[in-house]
């Protein structure tokens, strides 16, 4: 079978998106499949697949030049996954992904949030994200009766991955019986004591478990994967209750909060409950698990 994807993956440390994408290649070749990219549209006249990552247009090829490829080659099957939906800033985004999902054969949501909120009728299903297996390391015991240690990480700076909590966080770590450290991008103008600049996948395996906790103060996440990192690598989760995707990824994973009092009561009064949440974790999914799923469907479509 040959597969063609609009988007290449890229290297280094970057968000989600690129994670996925490149496990689903990865799969894809271990089955003897041919993998295309979005470049070579127009030389390759016999695809059975066409991806879509992302309907935004690269600097190669837009959505028309996929939906034209495909008007010629009838027996050719347009599938797009629904990764992002414009939520963070991007209601343009949004309108694109509802016109195009009507071009394509099948769509396939991260979330049961995110399909939700597209409303599309379309056949569709879900598979849900999942973490590098790199990040499924063997668990160490936590012990919150010390001075609580606190981590999150985001490589997107928009304001919806939640940076009023955080620097509220930091700011109650200073004065209280915790630390707070934050990995990734953020805003220029949000100062954070304990700040780690982006890290690739071993840079996280090395930081993330240092810690007792990992807080998500990010909204309508179609499907996150920082939280999948941080459960795989042993630690409780706590999450706003407007997270999307967040929710359904981490209910058997931590606890849910609705504003920053709450969530500092959490963090002064649920220690036994986070460190019994923690020491009795068992999240085995991993990248290659969802990679599988992609790749059955594709074959058999």
């Amino acid at each position: 079978m040959k597969i063609l994807f609009n988007r290449r993956p890229v290297v280094g440390p970057w968000g989600g998106g690129t994670k996925v994408l490149s496990a689903i290649i990865e799969e894809c070749a271990a089955r003897g499949h041919k993998t295309f990219f979005e470049e070579e549209i127009n030389f390759q006249n016999d695809i059975d697949i066409l991806f879509c990552m992302d309907p935004r247009p690269s600097s190669i090829i837009n959505f028309n030049q996929i939906l034209d490829y495909r008007r010629s080659h009838l027996k050719t099957k347009l599938v797009q996954r629904v990764g992002d939906l414009g939520t963070h800033g991007k209601p343009e985004l949004f309108e694109l992904v509802q016109a195009s999902s009507q071009f394509s054969d099948v769509l396939i949501f991260p979330s049961a949030w995110a399909k939700d909120y597209l409303g599309s009728k379309k056949q569709s299903c879900i598979i849900s994200n999942a973490p590098l297996t790199k990040f499924l390391i063997p668990k160490i015991n936590k012990n919150f009766s010390k001075r609580t240690k606190i981590v999150s990480h985001h490589w997107s700076n928009n304001s919806l991955k939640g940076f009023d909590v955080y620097k509220k966080l930091d700011d109650y770590c200073s004065i209280n019986n915790a630390d707070f450290c934050f990995v990734g991008r953020k805003p220029e103008d949000v100062n954070l004591t304990n700040y780690v600049p982006p890290q690739d996948v071993n840079g996280l395996i090395k930081i993330l478990p240092k810690h007792d906790v990992y807080i998500t103060a990010s909204k309508q996440e179609a499907g996150a994967n920082h939280v999948l990192e941080a459960m795989a690598l042993g630690l409780p989760i706590l999450y706003h209750k407007d997270g999307g995707s967040i929710n359904e990824y981490c209910k058997d994973f931590g606890m849910q909060y609705e504003n920053f009092e709450e969530l500092i009561y959490i963090l002064e009064n649920k220690k036994e409950l986070l460190q019994n949440i923690a020491n009795n974790m068992s999240y085995t999914r991993s990248s290659i698990d969802m990679a599988k799923e992609y790749v059955n469907l594709f074959e058999a479509l």
